[in-house]
């Protein structure tokens, strides 16, 4: 038994649709949350500025106790979590990564899409995934940009995220798609526009069930559950708290009550 709590960052607040799905399947956890909104977007930066902001969130979270961390976003995973995993070698670390398998698994059509941001879709971590796990299949690997940062600002159903949406699905209603990676942690607040704009012939995987599915099998390796009857979540950003806060309540649809701000 480890009552420590489970640490879980993002770029920014993405990361709650991976945050929702631990809570979801190990309810008596503890977690705390750091969105890094103070350095949103990850998809523009390089690795050596990844590897450098990653390393003092993962310090940060590793301060306050956290017995795992959890790199809730797609491009920090791609590009740093092998460096964090030797960088600290005695935290476990559970990274998000495209379900290009899954996808590839699972067409009928031999046309599968990847949306991501600009960063991953360029990276060799996904040119890797794409060689080894589809090789006979024709990907469209799109990179969405400005899509991270409209959910980021809490513009999940306005005109401006719909015509960006429309632009960037443009090329998956154009193929012969019928399986669709959300290769994001902040793409799963929209997946009822995506779906409704691709239609029934098209589904929607993203990653969020399997990586709480992950931790669940790393804490268990460990024997390291927690049993709170009442679990505790905290929430951090390097952003503004109050924007944060409000944005939080917004796509989990219960109350953030509070939000600290925090230099790394």
């Amino acid at each position: 038994m480890d009552n420590r709590p489970i640490g879980v960052f993002d770029s920014g607040v993405g990361g709650l649709s991976i945050w929702r799905a631990i809570r979801k399947l190990l309810p008596q956890e503890s977690m705390d949350f750091l969105a890094d909104s103070g350095n949103v977007p990850y998809g523009e930066k390089s690795t050596a500025q990844l590897h450098d902001l990653t390393s003092r969130i993962a310090r940060f979270l590793i301060g306050i106790d956290a017995k795992l961390i959890v790199v809730a976003c797609n491009t920090a995973t791609v590009h740093s979590i092998a460096h964090l995993r030797e960088r600290f070698p005695d935290t476990p670390f559970v990274g998000v990564v495209p379900v290009v398998k899954t996808l590839a698994n699972r067409t009928k059509t031999g046309t599968i899409a990847v949306l991501s941001t600009p960063a991953t879709s360029k990276s060799p971590y996904l040119e890797g995934l794409i060689r080894e796990f589809a090789p006979d299949k024709n990907v469209v690997n799109i990179g969405c940009e400005g899509l991270e940062n409209a959910i980021e600002s809490g513009q999940v159903r306005t005109r401006s995220t719909t015509a960006l949406l429309e632009r960037h699905l443009a090329q998956v209603k154009d193929s012969d798609a019928d399986v669709v990676g959300l290769g994001c942690t902040h793409y799963p607040f929209l997946r009822g526009q995506i779906k409704s704009m691709l239609g029934p012939g098209v589904t929607l995987y993203d990653p969020s069930r399997p990586v709480a599915r992950r931790v669940r099998q790393v804490l268990a390796e460990r024997d390291g559950f927690a049993q709170n009857d009442n679990p505790i979540f905290r929430f951090y950003t390097t952003g503004n708290a109050e924007v944060v806060r409000s944005v939080a309540s917004k796509l989990l649809r219960l109350p953030v009550d509070h939000v600290e701000h925090v230099d790394l």
